[in-house]
């Protein structure tokens, strides 16, 4: 198994390790090693995602622009507790607007129109959610009505890649409604609330990445073979 390839395999070990780890920390309510985890998750999927795609493309540019406010929203809040809810959601609306622009051009060249009709679940969740969160949103509002339209357009275009962009843009969209409805919907109760928003979105994010790989014609470990040679055919 050549060395890149092994080397991706432990990363994607050690993503998954690092999740248990976090969730375990959540349930037990061990506050510092959650915090030590947590701003693991992205700089894992970064090299996981280096390590696989063959080449920098606009593909891989904005996946890792993604991943680095998705670091922003997931450790800045930490060092910024007054300001945790604005930095999460600013952090997160970015990372959603690269997502989707790397997702568009799968949904273009796989237009289903059986895929069509999700833009009216995925929009009514979303419209459902906002109305429902915006009085306690305060003066969040702006910023959490664009990060609702653009999570609506990004779990809408991931199933224009494969199963697992769509698994995981889906899983995206319930761990931030899981997350609007605990912070800004007065009155909700949702039992292990944290544990169920940080499991969608770890398990998602990983989806969504490992999708993306998927959907690329080649990785590192087999653009360039051993003994590879170029056959130039002249007719």
């Amino acid at each position: 198994m050549p060395l890149i390839r092994s080397a991706h395999l432990v990363l994607w070990a050690a993503y998954a390790l690092t999740v248990l780890t976090h969730l375990g920390a959540v349930m037990a309510d061990a506050e510092v090693l959650r915090r030590l985890t947590q701003p693991l998750f992205a700089p894992l999927l970064m090299a996981i995602l280096l390590t696989a795609m063959p080449h920098r493309s606009r593909t891989t540019v904005l996946l890792m622009a993604g991943l680095f406010f998705a670091w922003c929203g997931d450790s800045l809040g930490q060092l910024i507790p007054g300001a945790i809810q604005q930095i999460t959601v600013g952090g997160f609306l970015l990372a959603l607007v690269c997502y989707a622009a790397a997702l568009a051009p799968l949904w273009a060249r796989s237009r289903d129109p059986m895929r069509l009709a999700l833009a009216i679940p995925y929009g009514a969740v979303v419209i459902g959610l906002f109305v429902a969160c915006a009085d306690g949103a305060g003066p969040l509002l702006p910023g959490v009505a664009a990060y609702a339209v653009a999570l609506a357009l990004m779990a809408f275009l991931s199933a224009g890649g494969n199963g697992m962009t769509w698994t995981g843009g889906t899983l995206f969209l319930l761990s931030s409604s899981l997350l609007a409805m605990d912070w800004f919907l007065p009155g909700a109760s949702i039992s292990y609330s944290t544990e169920l928003v940080m499991l969608t979105y770890t398990v998602g994010h990983a989806l969504l990445i490992g999708g993306m790989i998927r959907t690329q014609p080649s990785r590192r470990w087999t653009s360039c073979r051993p003994g590879a040679a170029l056959v130039i055919v002249e007719s």
